[in-house]
């Protein structure tokens, strides 16, 4: 199983860097807030538009202090293959899975190799970084802008609203990883570093995992961490500052105001926070239905195929099977077993009605994977082709609309 660390990059470009590329992108779709100039075919280019509408609302209704002229319209350009994405954005950074670029106001990303799924991370990532360089500021701290980002990247689409807050387990894991081992940054470090200093690092897989999920973290801290009441703690105090560097303050100096210049103490805190931190079922429960799409296709480039979810756990049954992903140039043994996927957060297996193989529909290489989870949305790993493999894209929906097969 190949988990890609790709980097998600603002890049200052001129016009002339950035061919057009014009020819190839021959379907144009305008949304209510973006205009998008696709080679991607017409439904999916209109998926990503509606996605992407989705994603400005929330950040119209989270950030309602900050707004841009009603009749302006942010462009998109995504491509199918990597290699025209390169050429749109000058091969500058050539490994990247998508960029907003400043000087053009565009952001642009690309389907091949890292799937639908990403792309549409990647889509919610790069999408900030547009609305905040043209609504809030264009001076905001690295961390907090690419912490920012990421926050909105976890958000989970379910067909008519974003669903924020998510704590995925693989960065709680690696956060809790660092923080045991020392990795993390020393807050004043991380909070000083210039946008060259932050960008160096990530010349270094390693680093620059830990220090974009140490920027999440901090971000995901100061918007969803709550008192002891249940209310946000820190949300305002951020908003504040976000107003602060709106107009023009220097960064340091507003947090301080907002916040306090005891900047350990908010360390300390962070700490606290993290300790007592567990990942959100609704992310708990993606993972493993992707992972299972994972396994599933494994099986089927083995020759493979299982008709019902209780056919492959009995073939689990007979053994001990892992995935592995690759990771910062290396491959790692994931310690779950594989049948980890199939149950729920108690360990207990899901009943049939809960996960199952819907139809499958057309052309597709393999069946649905459906699960109705109990928190009142259903996750569905879609297969298709891509290229010389089969891919899967994860789909949320809500209310529940999936029902299981008859036999």
């Amino acid at each position: 199983m190949e988990h890609k660390w790709t980097r998600r990059s603002t890049l200052l470009l001129t016009l002339a860097l950035a061919t057009a590329n014009a020819a190839a992108q021959t379907n144009t779709f305008t949304s209510k807030q973006y205009q998008i100039f696709s080679d991607l075919d017409a439904d999916a280019t209109k998926d990503y538009a509606k996605r992407l509408d989705g994603m400005y609302e929330e950040y119209a209704k989270r950030l309602k202090d900050f707004s841009i002229p009603n009749d302006q319209k942010f462009q998109v350009h995504l491509f199918k293959k990597q290699s025209d994405y390169r050429r749109y954005t000058g091969s500058r950074l050539p490994n990247s899975a998508g960029i907003f670029i400043p000087s053009l106001q565009a952001l642009a990303g690309f389907e091949e190799s890292q799937g639908r799924t990403a792309l549409r991370q990647t889509l919610q990532h790069e999408a900030f970084h547009q609305f905040a360089w043209q609504a809030i500021s264009q001076n905001l701290p690295i961390w907090l802008d690419e912490g920012l980002a990421q926050v909105f990247e976890e958000g989970v689409w379910t067909g008519d609203k974003i669903m924020l807050g998510q704590v995925p387990p693989q960065r709680l894991k690696l956060l809790q990883q660092d923080m045991a081992s020392g990795k993390l940054l020393p807050f004043k470090t991380l909070m000083g570093m210039s946008r060259t200093a932050f960008q160096s690092r990530m010349r270094d897989d390693g680093l620059g995992r830990s220090q974009y999920n140490q920027a999440w973290a901090m971000t995901h801290f100061l918007v969803f961490a709550c008192d002891e009441k249940g209310n946000p703690r820190f949300r305002d105090r951020l908003i504040g500052w976000l107003r602060d560097l709106h107009a023009g303050r220097d960064p340091q100096q507003a947090f301080v105001s907002n916040f306090s210049s005891n900047i350990d103490g908010f360390e300390k805190r962070f700490r606290e926070w993290v300790a007592a931190l567990e990942p959100t079922p609704l992310a708990v429960y993606s993972d493993r239905v992707s992972k299972l799409a994972e396994l599933i296709r494994l099986f089927k480039e083995d020759g493979r195929e299982f008709d019902s979810v209780d056919t492959l756990r009995r073939h689990l049954q007979q053994g001990q099977f892992h995935l592995t992903e690759q990771r910062d140039g290396q491959t790692f043994t994931l310690d779950e077993d594989a049948m980890t996927y199939l149950c729920n957060l108690d360990g207990k297996p899901w009943p049939g009605q809960a996960l199952f193989f819907g139809p499958k529909k057309g052309n597709q290489p393999l069946p649905d994977i459906v699960l109705q989870s109990p928190i009142g949305s259903t996750i569905r790993a879609r297969f298709y082709v891509s290229g010389q493999r089969i891919d899967h894209d994860l789909v949320f929906e809500t209310p529940m609309v999936a029902k299981p097969v008859k036999k």
